[in-house]
């Protein structure tokens, strides 16, 4: 932050580096750099308030500020205020480890040398973590641990410096007091270990309270998971300097315990999730006999499959949920049997397996009783519905939401967690109801919490589909900025939708062009990985679609032999054998195939892609407007049904270019209730009573691009022109059928729902 602020003093800005209770800093007519640094230690609602009031007004004031924060260690009103900031177009930058280059010149900078190898090994301690590793240099330094020779900083003690121990007390200040006596007692079993080495020492600590001490270590980057269901601390330095905090006492009497039986007289088998993991040397070997799991390890084994995932040990993962399944059929457990065939499914997607991953879902989703359970087996629930929903099966997976009680529907209430509203987002958002989707989004992110924060960059993701489909494509964009900024560096995404939604929406904005350069560049991974071709059976479509409208013929070849490859490998898994239907017929101009990827196509959104991609071919080939008519008819209310308005808007554009509508049909609907959508019956009533678009959509929780679209075809329906003509029209409708309605009042009034009713 000095550097940064260094920066601007060289372009004439004034750096104030502000205290909390001065923040921000007021006005100025000279361009001013307002510095707040660590806002999850000072934020309270009075900063929080100061700031929002301000934010109205920066767009007008020469003032930047620059705003830092930890993850994973601010609250809630913190939270809401960071995506307010978002909301405002402000960017947002997730700071890395240094790389040994950086530590190398970082060391030089602080103590005026370069270092030796002995102590760049020594760095390496701190990962490359910025704030260790400049608390170590500056430790050394202080504490007269390195000197200078021949020009290179030589250490000279490898002991802890004060300065670090200070630091890393101060990281563990805000995990609470049961959180750091768990670390303590982890510091003397070594730099690995097992949660069952942890539940001998700690006995006073039960299962669910360990589970919580451990998830709040990982949250904030002290503890990690390793292969084998084993736990370690991330950084070699943060362990050293407990140990060398905790009084030689306190050691060794947690070196006793470690070494203790247990209070049953005899230790759990080594391996288990609640035993311990390795063995003194005197102690006799158990035999290999299959352990069995206790329902509180569930939460903790959860965690330990997720970090798995993201750092791409799949094979790790695989091994892992194989002995957990064994374990958890041998005692019976429910919840962590889904557990187990959850992760199986998520490697067998990732790795391309779509036959398989979909039996071990289901698999998954059968085990899971019915009715309500614990949060951790509801947190599977929902991950398992989300996996199915993934792999295409949506109507599985709702099924599986309401057997298990978590969700009531779209219509339910609202969720009270991340897992549950993207999972119900994503079924909305493939059934078509984008606009219910984009709301469970928005009401659970404002109740994130933090062992759900992996969830983010999907359910961002979804937002934006959601956008992108409604023709709001500045949204769109913003919120997939917001997805990428969610995504941390590194960590390997579990589904392809956060990459697959920003090459659409780049795409929409910029051209095929640019969507080729993006599949041939920073998105070629979407072709070359099996990912992106099982979650969406229209993407590869897509992407020859947008291959032949640039000009690349050898790209749009490459998409079809990967699509074809994969429903080779899948011959089981319906939705990737027509995506390959679709795509080899569309980069060959065959009709047969096109029509019968039309009509096999389970995605609604890939089928209204077929008929469009039918309906253009027809029309080249000179067959008539009225075949290709009537597949662009198809193709608008398939997209209509999908939710899918921009897409159905670029199709009315055609129709209307092949064969303008008259100006008033001789048939007009005898009821509009039944020539009238749900949302456009919602729109009309508000029409004819004198609502401007931007009412209507203020009332409805539309955009307004929306409602022009839902009035174009109210119009195109009913062969008018004008909102007079349409209240004139319904004025005249109705006062034949409207009828006397009694209200609380006893008196008689009119209602508009008795004259364009549902039906």
């Amino acid at each position: 932050m000095q550097e940064i602020c260094h920066i601007a003093e060289q372009r004439e800005f004034t750096a104030v580096r502000a205290e909390a209770q001065d923040f921000p800093p007021p006005a100025a007519d000279r361009p001013v750099l307002a510095v707040l640094d660590d806002l999850h230690v000072y934020a309270d609602q009075a900063l929080l308030s100061r700031m929002t009031a301000r934010l109205a007004q920066l767009r007008h004031q020469p003032q930047v500020w620059l705003l830092s924060l930890r993850d994973h260690a601010y609250g809630l009103d913190v939270h809401r205020f960071v995506r307010a900031l978002e909301e405002w177009g402000c960017t947002r930058l997730a700071l890395g480890l240094l790389s040994p280059e950086g530590v190398r010149e970082l060391l030089t900078d602080i103590l005026g040398a370069p270092p030796d190898p002995g102590l760049m090994e020594l760095a390496g301690e701190a990962g490359g973590q910025p704030l260790l590793t400049v608390a170590l240099a500056r430790g050394l330094r202080e504490d007269g641990q390195v000197r200078v020779v021949d020009r290179t900083a030589v250490v000279t003690s490898a002991a802890v410096p004060a300065r670090v121990r200070s630091t890393v007390n101060c990281l563990l200040t805000d995990l609470g007091e049961q959180t750091q006596d768990m670390l303590r007692a982890a510091t003397v079993l070594g730099p690995e270990f097992g949660v069952g080495d942890l539940a001998a020492i700690l006995v006073d600590v039960p299962p669910a309270g360990l589970a919580a001490c451990v998830q709040r270590a990982i949250d904030i980057g002290v503890l990690d998971c390793r292969s084998n269901d084993r736990l370690a601390f991330r950084y070699e330095l943060v362990r050293r300097a407990i140990v060398e905090s905790t009084a030689l006492g306190v050691r060794q009497v947690l070196l006793h315990a470690a070494s203790a039986p247990t209070s049953a007289g005899r230790r759990p088998q080594p391996g288990a999730p609640g035993g311990p993991t390795h063995l003194p040397p005197e102690a006799p070997r158990l035999s290999a006999a299959p352990f069995v799991v206790q329902e509180d390890s569930i939460a903790i084994l959860f965690v330990r499959a997720v970090s798995l995932l993201h750092k791409g040990r799949m094979e790790q993962a695989r091994e892992s949920a194989a002995t957990l399944l064994r374990g958890c059929v041998a005692s019976g457990e429910a919840t962590g049997q889904a557990l187990a065939m959850l992760v199986q499914s998520v490697c067998a997607r990732m790795g391309g397996q779509a036959a398989e991953a979909l039996r071990l879902s289901r698999e998954g989703a059968a085990v899971i009783p019915p009715g309500k359970s614990d949060l951790i087996g509801e947190v599977i629930t929902n991950c398992v519905a989300l996996e199915l929903s993934l792999l295409g099966e949506t109507a599985e997976a709702e099924q599986l939401l309401r057997k298990a009680a978590c969700w009531e529907g779209p219509n339910g209430t609202p969720p009270a967690s991340l897992v549950l509203g993207t999972t119900a987002a994503r079924i909305m958002s493939v059934k078509g109801d984008h606009r219910k989707a984009d709301q469970w989004i928005e009401a659970a992110v404002g109740v994130v919490n933090r062992p759900e924060r992996w969830l983010l960059p999907l359910s961002s993701a979804i937002r934006a589909l959601a956008a992108l489909r409604s023709g709001e494509l500045s949204t769109a964009e913003r919120l997939v900025a917001r997805c990428q900024a969610e995504s941390q560096p590194g960590r390997l995404e579990l589904c392809a939708q956060a990459d697959w939604v920003a090459l659409q929406v780049a795409t929409e904005r910029h051209g095929a062009a640019w969507g080729v350069e993006l599949l041939t560049g920073q998105y070629a991974h979407l072709i070359a990985g099996p990912s992106l071709f099982v979650e969406e059976p229209g993407a590869a479509p897509w992407m020859v679609r947008t291959a032949l409208a640039a000009n690349a013929p050898q790209l749009a070849e490459e998409v079809v032999r990967a699509v074809q490859t994969l429903a080779d490998d899948n011959a089981a898994f319906q939705p990737l054998t027509v995506s390959a239907l679709h795509a080899g017929g569309l980069l060959r101009g065959d009709e047969e195939a096109l029509a019968r990827a039309r009509s096999e196509h389970r995605a609604v959104w890939a089928a209204a892609w077929a008929a469009e991609d039918l309906g253009i071919l027809l029309l080249d080939r000179d067959t008539g407007e009225g075949a290709a008519g009537r597949q662009f008819v198809a193709a608008r209310w398939l997209y209509e049904e999908a939710g899918a308005l921009r897409d159905a808007a670029r199709i009315t554009a055609r129709l209307t270019r092949l064969a303008p509508p008259p100006a008033a049909p001789v048939d007009r609907p005898a009821d509009p209730g039944q020539a009238l959508t749900g949302s456009e019956r919602a729109v009309a009533e508000l029409v004819v009573l004198g609502m401007t678009n931007r009412q209507v959509a203020g009332k409805l929780h539309l955009s307004s691009y929306t409602v022009n679209y839902h009035l174009r075809n109210i119009f195109r329906k009913f062969g008018i022109k004008s909102r007079v003509e349409l209240a004139r029209w319904y004025q005249d409708y109705t006062a034949a059928t409207m009828r006397p309605v009694t209200t609380r009042s006893s008196r008689p009034t009119r209602t508009l729902r008795s004259g364009i009713r549902s039906t």
